[in-house]
């Protein structure tokens, strides 16, 4: 059987980590294999130590049923676009789930997940499309993440937290239980979150107050 090639969206630094963990990923071998990246800057690797090349220009890439895709993009509204934009030409988006990270009974991870290293993930979750779990995060039982979101390293979502679509969380966030995340939210990294947080707010500091 041939297994599908996955491409990765973005060849920064976050694509080139991106590319280590889809090797060391559960899928890697099994579900698909790895062909290289798309960007826009054609040179993004240059004089970069990778092991897999940029294949072309996102904005021009026409995908092949031979294909599957996956966001390495950081600012949610980007990858969002990005991936849309694949999408909308027939790509397939996939999941990424490194060896390391822990799932819980019944979660749920729509196509594009990521979930990184050590990423802990408790039962009865529900991860959107797109939503990455960085180095060291956990997500509590009961949880909803919705499309987009990007989950940054040493984050803590505690039980029944519900968090909206492209909210960014910088690294070392805590959210407390059953509190709510709007749509678009950013909380700055080491924010402690107390009480819910209105959509497009941007939240920082112990106890996180709003400064925009």
């Amino acid at each position: 059987m041939v297994l599908p090639n996955l491409i990765i969206i973005g060849a920064g630094g976050y694509g080139r980590e991106m590319l280590a963990w889809a090797e060391q990923s559960v899928q890697f071998g099994h579900e698909w294999t790895i062909k290289g990246f798309i960007d826009d800057n054609l040179d993004a690797l240059a004089g970069k130590k990778t092991r897999a090349p940029v294949l072309g220009r996102g904005q021009d890439y026409q995908p092949s049923s031979g294909e599957v895709f996956i966001c390495a993009m950081g600012t949610p509204a980007f990858k969002r676009r990005c991936s849309e934009l694949i999408e909308s030409r027939g790509g397939r988006f996939t999941q990424l789930i490194h060896r390391t990270a822990v799932l819980g009974h019944e979660v749920e991870l729509e196509p594009g997940a990521v979930l990184c290293p050590y990423a802990i993930i408790s039962g009865y979750n529900r991860l959107g499309k797109g939503v990455a779990v960085n180095l060291h995060s956990s997500v509590d039982h009961d949880a909803v993440i919705d499309d987009w979101t990007q989950i940054n390293c040493h984050c803590d979502l505690m039980g029944s937290v519900v968090i909206g679509k492209e909210v960014f969380f910088g690294s070392h966030v805590a959210v407390t239980p059953g509190v709510n995340v709007g749509d678009g939210a950013f909380l700055g990294a080491g924010t402690m979150v107390l009480r819910n947080v209105e959509a497009g707010a941007k939240i920082a500091g112990v106890p996180g107050r709003r400064i925009e």
